[in-house]
């Protein structure tokens, strides 16, 4: 199958692995996969694509994929007086999609209030409920919002949720419990906020999961099975990987863990080791180490206010094709107008790319279009003033990355096997 073809197309199985915790002796893997999502006002349309392909999810998943896959969902709004619907609701798991089917047709997007919701509820229902041990765990967070307490202007919890749960918190317990987070920010509401991609990137970072940026609904369902089958062979991957790290330790007791990670990446690509790698626009921020790297919400948000006076806030678009770990060498931040404003969040200036780049036989100014462009050529593709619809997540058989091994190396540390 070729590169770039989208995932509900179909692609052809990456090579296979020993067995491993999330191998049956059957044989059949299992999976548990948690929805976690807004339902407020503006989520009309992902609520929507999600009951319309929750089938086809499952088929893909389950049937051509053959994974033990059950299905679990919570639906938060926000703490009341800011909404007096509910917080949260949580569905239990299930194998049957059809029961997935009717969970789903109960949601519809209502309320919300001052911009920030209640991320943390979700999140800590989901962390709460029953996995199975030794399934791998995933979560596809899908919103438009950040929580509350980060620093966002009309919070109308600026301190945190009334609950005092921290997300932050939350995040880490789920890290520990192997529960890896797919944050899906659904664009261009999302980075209307000045720190709620920041806050995405760190519900992936630590969860080593992944930030994903969503101009259209229209992708959810190929997010959500790229999602699982990049996580599943990763999966089958972490003895090989553990294996690697611990032979390469006994060797060379001092060495540090990016050259540690770089020689067993080096080593599984020499054996043509592959996996099934997902492509699509992730989030980038200069200041999501505040909040991926804090300790609790608070010192996030005192992290935040601290260094985006300093430096360029998050940009109003900015995403980056597969991973990012750093902004592209010609971005810079220089002043422009606001684009708007969301739910009373300032708009803050945006990092301009200032070179133009060729793509296919079109020339993309950066600088005009706010999109940035990676290394290796592929157009950026959400451009929020114009409204451009996004195109579906595609999906490749290539040899493990650098980024897949370092994700699998923090995971094995945080479960005390490296």
């Amino acid at each position: 199958m070729a590169a770039g073809v989208p995932v509900a197309a179909g692609v052809a199985d990456a090579p296979r692995s020993t067995k491993t915790a999330t191998e049956t002796p059957s044989g059949t893997n299992l999976l548990d996969l948690c929805f976690v999502m807004d339902v407020t006002g503006s989520m009309g349309s992902y609520i929507a694509a999600a009951k319309q392909d929750i089938e086809a999810i499952s088929d893909r998943l389950a049937a051509s994929e053959g994974y033990d896959v059950r299905f679990g969902l919570v639906a938060y709004r926000d703490h009341p007086p800011q909404d007096q619907s509910f917080v949260t609701r949580q569905f239990a798991f299930s194998a049957d999609v059809q029961v997935m089917k009717q969970n789903l047709s109960t949601l519809s997007a209502n309320g919300g209030g001052d911009g920030p919701e209640a991320v943390e509820a979700g999140l800590k229902s989901a962390l709460e409920a029953p996995w199975r041990d030794n399934a791998m765990k995933v979560v596809v967070l899908i919103a438009d919002a950040p929580p509350h307490g980060l620093g966002e202007r009309g919070d109308g919890f600026p301190d945190g949720a009334p609950t005092g749960v921290d997300p932050l918190q939350v995040l880490d317990a789920m890290s520990a419990k192997g529960i890896c987070v797919y944050a899906v920010g659904c664009q261009p509401a999302l980075s209307q906020y000045r720190f709620a991609t920041d806050f995405f990137i760190a519900c992936a970072e630590r969860t080593n999961g992944q930030a994903i940026a969503l101009g259209s609904a229209k992708a959810l369902a190929d997010v959500i099975m790229g999602a699982s089958m990049e996580e599943m062979d990763l999966a089958k991957l972490a003895n090989v990987i553990e294996g690697q790290v611990t032979i390469l330790r006994s060797e060379m007791p001092g060495m540090e863990e990016s050259e540690c990670i770089n020689r067993v990446t080096q080593e599984l690509q020499a054996r043509g080791i592959a996996t099934r790698q997902m492509r699509t626009p992730q989030m980038f921020s200069p200041t999501s180490p505040c909040v991926s790297q804090a300790k609790t919400l608070g010192e996030a948000k005192k992290s935040l206010s601290e260094t985006a006076s300093e430096t360029c806030p998050p940009p109003p678009c900015a995403f980056a094709t597969r991973r990012c770990f750093g902004p592209p060498a010609s971005m810079s931040c220089e002043p422009r107008a606001p684009m708007g404003r969301a739910m009373g969040a300032r708009v803050p200036r945006a990092p301009m790319v200032r070179e133009k780049t060729e793509y296919g036989n079109k020339t993309l100014d950066a600088r005009r279009d706010h999109r940035i462009i990676d290394a290796a050529g592929p157009e950026l593709f959400m451009e929020a003033e114009r409204g451009e619809e996004a195109p579906a997540a595609t999906f490749i058989s290539a040899t493990i990355s650098p980024e897949q091994v370092s994700r699998m190396y923090a995971r094995a540390k945080k479960k005390g096997t490296l």
